[in-house]
């Protein structure tokens, strides 16, 4: 009997939270390896050929001579090591995880177990670095923004891939974690903090400044119509203002329905590209506003989905952003769960903006990049005024353009 599981996570998006664990990713495919029956002959996937031979003898030798290692280190370990440091070499977003590691993330998605409302993201030298949401357990224990993660219960966390340290922190309610942080002087410092069911809103409606801000913190299922439902009730004179600082990504589906809502019929709004061909992703007649002026608010925590917005509506000439460089998240990922229980995480597919730019590892270029450092919403909120007062007086700057004829 043929087992295969093909299952959207499509609310991988808060790190820590219920019901959600990573930002990291856009789209998972978990594939589970079809199960011998007695009708079925097991593939041997190449264990016959002589270059896997030559690997398992290199093992071995490693294993019984190398005098780096110590005696109890088993050949399973090092094979998972090997394959962790291939992958990474690769692409940093790829991992293997152990039988265990990835028995624990599977549990982890269990709705009886629940988080502490903090994101996570890995940083381009390998960090794992902290995001708590407002008044989370994690903010109120005392984690800030940009905090980097070091130890959970005492296990240190370097080498471990995103799913496995969501999995570790996530646990039934009332139960503690206790992290080692280090902030940005350095400085290392332990947080304990208690597990509990956490509501994450991922549409909001504020106003800074006598503006009004709609923030999008992640996407998940029911973004684009939490956002149709604000642009409903804009006043079509007030520049719509979405602030997406620190919006890891989450569903790609959900980025590519709240793009459309902005754009005309036919619009492309992402490629992805894979091995068997470049699929393409337009919008459909969702629209709900195609003239109001949009600004985008972006910084090095935009990733992933949110990266996918950002460019259907700058490429589509519809908004234009301020900030900073995103964190260049630009491929999707699958997990392939492997004979032995353990599993790989894959990217399967390279992301493409609609004018066909990759931006994995760059990250997009804002329209308008705010250089001073640090950048406060002041900051932000000052740039658009500069930007409809442009618009009033008729002397917009050339990338404005669209918005002086609007």
């Amino acid at each position: 009997m043929k087992i295969q599981i093909k299952h959207r996570l499509s609310a991988l998006l808060i790190a820590f939270s219920s019901g959600a664990l990573v930002s990291l990713l856009i789209t998972l495919v978990l594939t589970e390896q079809p199960r011998e029956t007695p009708n079925t002959a097991k593939p041997t996937f190449g264990l016959d050929d002589k270059d896997i031979l030559l690997y398992l003898e290199a093992i071995t030798q490693i294993k019984q001579k190398a005098s780096s290692l110590s005696p109890d280190v088993t050949r399973a370990q090092i094979v998972e090591q090997t394959l962790r440091a291939y992958l990474a070499q690769k692409d940093p977003c790829c991992d293997y995880l152990t039988r265990e590691e990835y028995r624990r993330f599977k549990e982890s998605l269990d709705e009886s177990y629940v988080g502490i409302g903090m994101e996570i993201r890995q940083d381009r030298d390998g960090r794992i670095i902290c995001l708590p949401q407002p008044e989370s357990p994690a903010a109120r224990a005392g984690i800030t923004a940009g905090d980097q993660l070091k130890k959970i219960d005492g296990v240190p966390i370097d080498g471990k891939s995103l799913f496995a340290v969501a999995a570790m922190a996530r646990g039934k309610p009332g139960s503690e974690v206790k992290f080692i942080i280090a902030t940005k002087s350095g400085t290392e410092k332990p947080v304990r903090v208690t597990r509990s069911n956490v509501t994450l809103q991922s549409v909001s409606k504020s106003s800074v400044g006598g503006r009004p801000i709609i923030g999008v913190s992640h996407f998940t299922r029911d973004t684009s119509g939490k956002m149709r439902q604000a642009l409903k009730s804009w006043q079509r004179d007030i520049p719509i203002i979405i602030d997406l600082r620190g919006n890891g990504g989450g569903d790609l589906h959900a980025a590519i329905d709240s793009a459309m809502l902005f754009l005309k019929e036919g619009k492309k709004i992402v490629s992805v590209e894979t091995r068997n061909g470049t699929m393409d992703y337009e919008s459909k007649a969702a629209a709900v506003n195609l003239t109001t002026p949009v600004y985008l608010w972006q910084d090095e925590g935009t990733a992933s989905a949110a990266e996918v917005f950002i460019a259907a509506l700058t490429d589509n000439d519809r908004a234009v952003s301020i900030g900073k460089w995103t964190a260049g998240k630009g491929t999707k990922e699958e997990i392939i769960e492997l004979s032995d229980g353990s599993a790989l995480i894959l990217a399967t597919g390279v992301l493409q903006t609609p004018r066909g730019s990759r931006y994995q590892g760059r990250g997009l270029k804002p329209t308008y990049e705010l250089k001073d450092d640090p950048v406060d919403t002041m900051h932000y909120l000052i740039k658009v005024g500069e930007l409809t007062g442009a618009k009033r007086t008729g002397y917009a700057p050339r990338e404005n353009l669209l918005f002086a004829a609007s």
